[in-house]
């Protein structure tokens, strides 16, 4: 199945588009467009799709999109419950890649901003302080207009544009040429871990959902994720640990548990491997925040 391919429509009084959403949840499906991406998550956490790239995303998260990469966000599980009160909120800004070509490769002083773009072919996400330092000003653009909401998104690109500590999301050798998109097979194995992470998954399993031998199942997830089918799977799992020991009152031994850890040892020793402290410690801590 191919990535959607979404008609952006900016009207012709205008070089970009800036919109602000308010849902119970992400509910935009796998797509592309031609047009230049920057999202701010004002509020919620899940899960980001970039190209060949998959990654937990918080609030305060902020990633700029080059055109035709395909890209997706997903709320976490409890979002989609009937009877969850919870809310998703991002600011998206969108404009057309005519706007470097032809506006900012002319003008000596955003070589800067053209180079933060180039890089985007592939997906950026920013440094943390970075986000926190632009957030006032990405949710401003909303109650902009005009000349001055242009100046406001020049300025903030070249913030940007300073920013270190920005990470490369898909890999450089991912190649999407516009209309084409990822498989079928690779969303199926992806819903299928999403909403299966809590249970045991033997690579057997996971392999039949995709339709392949074990051993080509892990040199195909490998290569689609950078990780190996085990490591992106504790991942996905001490993501939800480190929630539920932030969030709800449970022993670490019951979180461990919610997370599809059935042995504590283990639990304990992946849990320090990804964030540096036992459950126990992180717990603490976070409950003292």
């Amino acid at each position: 199945m191919k990535a959607l391919f979404e008609k952006i429509t900016i009207s012709e009084q205008n070089s970009l588009l800036v919109r602000r959403f308010q849902k119970p949840h992400f509910d935009v499906p796998w797509h592309y467009h031609p047009e230049y991406e920057l999202t701010y998550i004002a509020r919620g956490d899940g899960r980001r799709f970039v190209g060949d790239h998959v990654e937990s995303f918080v609030t305060g998260d902020l990633v700029l999109i080059g055109p035709d990469m395909p890209h997706f966000w997903r709320s976490d599980e409890e979002y989609y419950n009937d009877t969850s009160t919870l809310q998703a909120e991002w600011v998206v800004v969108q404009f057309p890649s005519a706007f470097r070509e032809d506006v900012l490769a002319n003008l000596p002083e955003a070589n800067t901003v053209t180079a933060l773009l180039d890089r985007a072919r592939y997906g950026l996400r920013f440094s943390a302080e970075a986000s926190a330092r632009m957030a006032q000003e990405i949710t401003a653009l909303t109650t902009q207009s005009g000349l001055k909401q242009v100046l406001s998104v020049l300025n903030i690109l070249d913030q940007l544009s300073a920013d270190r500590d920005v990470q490369l999301l898909a890999s450089d050798g991912y190649q999407l040429a516009p209309g084409t998109a990822e498989t079928e097979r690779m969303k199926r194995v992806l819903e299928f871990i999403l909403n299966h992470f809590r249970e045991e998954i033997r690579v057997e399993q996971i392999a039949s959902v995709a339709g392949l031998a074990p051993a080509a199942f892990c040199r195909y997830f490998k290569k689609r994720t950078r990780k190996s089918f085990v490591e992106y799977l504790n991942e996905l799992r001490i993501s939800h640990a480190r929630k539920l020991l932030t969030n709800a009152d449970l022993s670490v031994g019951q979180a461990g548990l919610e997370c599809g850890f059935n042995n504590v040892s283990h639990f304990h020793r992946q849990f320090k491997l990804h964030t540096g402290m036992t459950p126990l410690r992180y717990q603490s801590v976070s409950q003292k925040k």
